[in-house]
């Protein structure tokens, strides 16, 4: 039986919990149906992520042992060295922790539990793993591109355009140096595959069939699914307010938006704008039945073809119907005419969604095909296979 080391920011693992955290257990999911031996290295960073036994609950089947490690985080470089570091070494610029003692400790864990394959979810656990000299496969699970997100978060100063520079430089490194990848986006996964000249799959995100015992609604709702942590939830969501809302009130009678996920992350001026009383915040739901009913319009109101839709597949196994934009589900081809509404654009989206309250057919119809799209695409059996062939080419 091969021994993975599975590295990640220590957060919760759930299906249930926002995007990043079904991402994890998706693939740890995987890689326990496939018999792999798991050791997770759960990093602990000042800031932000901090270790919870009770946040891996419902991985506990699936891993063999759960290490922590608090990263030595460094500091910034000052003087001459920040300039030479700013030329020359892009990524201990941007990452303070690439440091000896990190590196160290990366490469005494492999040899102590005699690792196989080091498996890193996101930017810094590759980066760590990337900068320690290992001899066995290292492979990168890609969630987006950083350097094109940091531009799109508020105005792109001169500043912010510098350290989307130096980031871009980092990733581009990232992909060309570690074993292979692995990409939620199938664009991406064509695009590092075209810069890095290594094995790229393209995984979706997958999830257990839901139940559907839920009750089935005299009105459709118009769903928007995520937490506001999330750039593409808190711009889209606040775009989607702007630029559709007004219309789609006018012309459908009792409409009613209901935003599921935390607003802790919420810019001001779209917390305001929730207050509409034709807006239902719910919050965080953890069970989703609650919130999820089949026939739903579910929006996915983002503008840019960034990362990976996470919560698509849910959304599609929940019979909802997805309307989207083209640009923010470019990511996923298997999403056509046929089982969702895709728009141009913004206004577009408007327009479309009103054409469907006086359609119950084509809801029906898209509902029932979305549905049969994820069990063909989305699910454990879908993908384990791919992901089996795989992995194995990669350490036979």
């Amino acid at each position: 039986m091969k021994r993975i080391l599975f590295v990640a920011n220590a957060e919760k693992i759930s299906p249930n919990d926002n995007g990043g955290a079904a991402v994890l257990y998706s693939h740890l999911q995987l890689l326990y149906a496939l018999k792999y031996e798991i050791i997770l290295l759960a990093i602990e960073w000042n800031n932000a992520y901090r270790f919870n036994k009770d946040d891996y609950q419902e991985v506990e089947t699936f891993i063999s042992d759960i290490i922590t490690y608090k990263v030595d985080e460094g500091e910034r470089k000052r003087g001459f060295n920040w300039l030479y570091h700013a030329v020359f070494k892009p990524v201990e610029f941007e990452y303070f922790f690439v440091n000896q003692k990190n590196i160290d400790y990366l490469e005494k864990t492999v040899n102590k539990k005699s690792i196989d394959i080091v498996w890193c979810e996101w930017r810094w656990a590759t980066i760590w793993a990337m900068k320690t000299p290992l001899s066995i496969p290292k492979i990168y699970c890609h969630h987006d591109w950083e350097f094109k997100l940091a531009l799109l978060r508020g105005k792109p100063t001169l500043n912010k355009r510098f350290h989307a520079f130096q980031k871009k430089r980092v990733e581009m490194q990232m992909v060309k140096k570690m074993t292979a990848c692995i990409s939620g986006s199938k664009t991406e996964a064509v695009e590092i595959e075209r810069i890095s000249k290594k094995r790229v799959l393209y995984l979706p995100t997958t999830y257990d069939t839901v139940s559907h015992n839920q009750k089935m609604k005299k009105q459709t709702s118009i769903v928007h699914l995520g937490g506001m942590g999330t750039t593409a939830n808190r711009l889209g969501l606040e775009r989607f307010i702007d630029t559709c809302w007004s219309e789609i009130k006018s012309s459908v009678l009792n409409v009613e938006l209901i935003v599921v996920g935390s607003l802790k992350r919420a810019q001001p001026s779209l917390k305001s704008k929730l207050k509409d009383s034709q807006i239902k915040t719910v919050g965080f739901v953890e069970n989703l039945d609650e919130v999820l009913s089949p026939k739903d319009i579910h929006i996915i109101p983002w503008e840019f073809n960034t990362g990976t839709r996470t919560r698509v597949p849910l959304i599609l196994s929940y019979k909802q119907v997805l309307v989207a934009t083209k640009a923010s589900i470019a990511c996923l081809p298997e999403l056509t005419s046929e089982n969702a509404v895709l728009c141009e654009d913004l206004q577009d989206m408007a327009r479309q969604i009103v054409d469907l309250y006086s359609k119950p057919e084509q809801l029906r119809l898209l509902s029932e095909n979305g549905f049969k799209t994820f069990t063909e695409n989305y699910t454990l059996a879908a993908q384990h296979k791919k992901l089996d062939k795989f992995l194995k080419e990669i350490y036979l």
